[in-house]
């Protein structure tokens, strides 16, 4: 596809809260499924405006740190220490640019430290310390590791740790209230020139070893763009979407094997199973496909395509697709 085109035709785009379980009475998850609705209202405008696939998925995941119903920025599950640590990443389908970050505590926003460290260091991936004083360095907001936590991931922390368990959050937000607190956070887009790009942020298992760091901040596992294929954001479990090279193998499947998009985040899917994980994605191919699959009870998504007209949102697997119906 032509770098140099610009049609608002071209424009998708889809965002997630995370993939789980959820009790058969949990109700239909409408503050979560609003919060959704309105952040992914806010990046289609920035798309139809003219901002790029990038400018997208980092306003979107940024909004979604903010909200303190899903498990990324304030909001976000606690390690066996009592801390948040927090991993995001951003890819550019352009040119394979990416940025990451693992085990922050002290940084405002995660994902934009990510992109920062795409646009403006040399290197792809930092962790803890050595990332927060690029933060600094590059004068980014910081903030108290205690301005992340709420009253939700302490009382899941209390229960992790007296069950010995080290849990998904959306699973242990289910068992502890199933309204609450949702998972891991994702976007990706196509803007009007084509360009695919995708970021994700997490804050990863309740009460994980100090230390871990997940698929999120992996490139070509939790995280992957690139304009030949496809863009792609994960959730779930982390150390199975490593294993399975998830984003690597959705894009593979399609360039060589000749997959669909929807053919090759299933395999994929598939992988992370027999390697004991679950979870899903969220994904656009470089014709506009969206695809929005996964294992669990439930994912946690909205998305928006030129044709459809309304911001489609949904938590459960037998949701339409595309699904029309604005949230209330």
């Amino acid at each position: 596809m032509s770098a140099h085109r610009d049609d608002p035709n071209l424009i998708r785009f889809a965002l997630h809260g995370g993939a789980g379980e959820l009790p058969a009475d949990a109700g239909p998850q409408d503050e979560q499924r609003r919060a959704l609705h309105d952040i992914a209202a806010e990046a289609v405008a920035l798309l139809q405006a003219g901002g790029s696939a990038v400018d997208a998925v980092s306003l979107a995941v940024e909004r979604l740190e903010q909200c303190p119903l899903f498990n990324a920025g304030i909001g976000a599950v606690l390690n066996r220490d009592g801390l948040p640590e927090l991993d995001a990443a951003i890819a550019r389908g352009e040119d394979r640019g990416t940025g990451a970050v693992a085990g922050v505590s002290r940084v405002g926003s995660p994902i934009r430290l990510a992109r920062a460290v795409m646009e403006r260091s040399p290197h792809v991936l930092f962790s803890a310390d050595g990332a927060e004083a690029l933060a600094r360095q590059l004068g980014l907001p910081m903030v108290d590791p205690q301005s992340f936590i709420i009253p939700l991931r302490l009382e899941q922390l209390a229960a992790a740790k007296r069950s010995g368990s080290i849990a998904l959050d959306h699973v242990d937000a289910a068992a502890a209230a199933p309204d609450a607190a949702f998972g891991t956070v994702g976007a990706v887009a196509r803007d009007r020139r084509g360009h695919l790009a995708a970021a994700t942020s997490t804050g990863g298992l309740t009460n994980k070893l100090p230390g871990r760091i997940g698929d999120t901040a992996v490139f070509g596992a939790g995280t992957f763009a690139d304009d030949s294929s496809c863009a792609l954001s994960c959730t779930g479990t982390g150390e199975s979407f490593i294993r399975a090279a998830f984003g690597q193998a959705v894009h593979g499947r399609m360039r060589w094997g000749g997959m669909s998009l929807a053919d090759a985040c299933q395999a994929a899917l598939d992988d992370v199973r027999q390697l004991g994980g679950v979870g899903g994605c969220i994904a656009i191919d470089r014709d506009g496909t969206i695809c929005l699959p996964f294992n669990s009870g439930v994912l946690f998504r909205a998305w928006w395509s030129a044709d459809g007209g309304a911001i489609s949102t949904a938590v459960w697997r037998d949701a339409a697709m595309p699904q029309t119906a604005p949230v209330p």
